[in-house]
């Protein structure tokens, strides 16, 4: 029977950490079914689905501390169940950007609209950059969202673009096309 685990972690960056864990892992057979790595600062992130059969999850639950000491990170290892098992009320797909000008507080600002209206975030990434000419750091931040089905998408809207006007800072909330 197919199990699945999440496997986490960070720790120092350093070339060749992808090939590292993937050929780890398909070893023994193990498939990476969706993933999240990114380099952070000085430091690699990661969030892997992986599956497999009962005897080499079982393996691999026995030997992460082998692969996180081969690879210099700090790895957790949870049980989870397949992305088919999840239950939840019928949603939407949503995404969100927001961009601007950076300063404190923008991500919670938003996500605690989103909380609020029990809206789940699916996926998320941020950044600052520079901006061409001034080098005035700009913040953007992407999400995939689960809008239920019973939220009044027009207040829902309303909100983050009035959070959006009092912060001067830019906003798209559209449905995500699925291909």
């Amino acid at each position: 029977m197919k199990k699945f685990v999440v496997i986490s972690g960070s720790g120092p960056d350093q070339v060749g950490l992808v090939d590292k864990i993937s050929n780890f892992l398909s070893e023994k057979n193990l498939n990476i079914e969706d993933s999240r790595m990114a380099v952070l600062g000085g430091d690699f992130a990661l969030i892997l689905l992986v599956s497999g059969e009962e005897a080499e999850i079982k393996w691999l639950k026995e030997n992460i501390s082998r692969l996180a000491e081969d690879c210099g990170l700090n790895l957790t290892l949870r049980e989870t169940r397949s992305p088919q098992e999840r239950k939840l009320e019928k949603v939407l797909p949503y995404k969100m950007a927001v961009s601007g000008m950076d300063h404190p507080g923008i991500v919670h600002h938003f996500t605690s609209i989103l909380h609020r209206y029990q809206v789940n975030i699916e996926s998320m990434e941020s950044r600052i950059y520079p901006a061409p000419l001034s080098g005035t750091p700009i913040f953007v931040m992407e999400c995939r969202v689960s809008v239920p089905a019973s939220v009044k998408l027009a207040e829902l809207k309303s909100e983050l673009l009035r959070r959006a006007e009092e912060e001067n800072l830019d906003l798209e909330f559209e449905p995500l096309e699925l291909s």
